[in-house]
């Protein structure tokens, strides 16, 4: 099956507003950043007389984060901006592969672009390619196996660019990447996630030198630089990344227990609960994850994600990155409203 375009921001985009349980938010809410130990304040904030000092400053923080040079960072616009980037300029000349299922700006983006596009790995084999995934795997949160892509693109024609979203929710002792593991790869990641700071569109790329020059003056053509206020409150942060930490470890550890008593509870679904606070819900009878999604919020007020966005069919993709009370009472409905639906079926 092939996922369509623009279908997971339109269902967002329509639904989320009128959704009384959104269980589609795959990362955290912002945090109240004051409580944080982070100045906000536009008078402590201060222009710089170098538009890109406040660039260089958060790529040398994040440098420090993942042990390599600032030179090998990119900051970016979110990961939004880096996929177009990675995407539209070192895979000039490569085919896309990106295996299903995936978040759906991995495949989207390559195709508006007008690149050749497969979901088969075998077509690694065969000319210039550069191989899309997402470690964690979005939409569903399992780790993807490093030494197996490695082992399937070593002496091939391919680039490796990995999206790294959702990495930091392994809550390693310090962030960890498949930078430097992989040969060649080129990554990216984004502060929207773990961090609960989308507002600020704040992200980057991690690739050697050569490529992050490349992908750096490509940037300045699209976008000059990033908002220099947005780069000072994230560069504290990252500084501050301990505090950040224990909240996101204490909100999925307490969800994840509860995503795995409503699975318990619920007949004629099954799914893995992985590192990431999200995941994807199979089922084998019953309608198309669209319909079965629709039913479920006209019904109930419970918003899900269909797996056919993300080129998943009969599955949909279940965040719990909401409050302890709105995923409970959301859970139950869900929990009901599938018992009833897909035994009827």
């Amino acid at each position: 099956m092939r996922p369509e375009e623009d279908e997971l921001f339109s269902w967002v985009l329509d639904l989320v507003p009128k959704a009384r349980y959104n269980l589609t938010s795959s990362g955290l809410g912002e945090p109240a950043l004051s409580t944080m130990g982070i100045d906000t304040s536009y008078q402590d904030y201060g222009p710089s007389e170098n538009d890109h000092f406040r660039e260089q400053e958060f790529a040398e923080a994040v440098a420090r984060l993942y042990r390599v040079e600032p030179a090998n960072i990119v900051p970016t616009a979110g990961a939004s901006e880096s996929i177009f980037l990675i995407y539209s300029t070192l895979g000039v000349g490569r085919r896309a592969v990106v295996p299903l299922p995936n978040y759906p700006a991995m495949f989207t983006v390559p195709r508006a672009l007008g690149m050749g596009i497969s979901n088969n790995l075998v077509a690694l084999r065969s000319g210039k390619t550069i191989l899309g995934v997402t470690d964690p795997n979005n939409p569903t949160g399992e780790r993807a196996d490093g030494e197996a892509t490695s082992k399937l693109t070593s002496g091939k024609d391919a680039l490796v660019f990995v999206n790294e979203t959702y990495k930091e929710f392994s809550f390693p002792g310090s962030p960890a990447t498949n930078f430097g593991t992989i040969r060649g790869a080129v990554v990216c990641s984004t502060m929207t996630k773990f961090y609960g700071l989308g507002r600020l569109r704040v992200g980057w790329v991690m690739a050697d030198r050569r490529s992050a020059q490349k992908l750096m003056y490509a940037k300045w053509a699209v976008s000059g630089h990033d908002s220099e206020y947005s780069l000072w409150i994230a560069t504290q942060v990252l500084k501050n990344r301990r505090r950040f930490v224990e909240r996101a470890r204490k909100l999925v550890s307490v969800n994840r227990r509860l995503v795995r008593r409503f699975l318990a509870q619920t007949s004629c679904v099954s799914a893995e609960v992985g590192v990431t606070p999200f995941c994807l819900v199979r089922y084998k009878k019953g309608p198309s994850s669209v319909v079965l999604a629709k039913e479920l919020f006209d019904r109930t007020g419970v918003l899900v994600t269909p797996g056919d966005f993300f080129g998943a069919p009969k599955a949909f993709r279940l965040c719990y990155t909401a409050d302890e009370k709105t995923l409970k009472v959301g859970l139950q409905k869900l929990s009901e409203f599938l018992n009833h639906k897909l035994k009827s079926d």
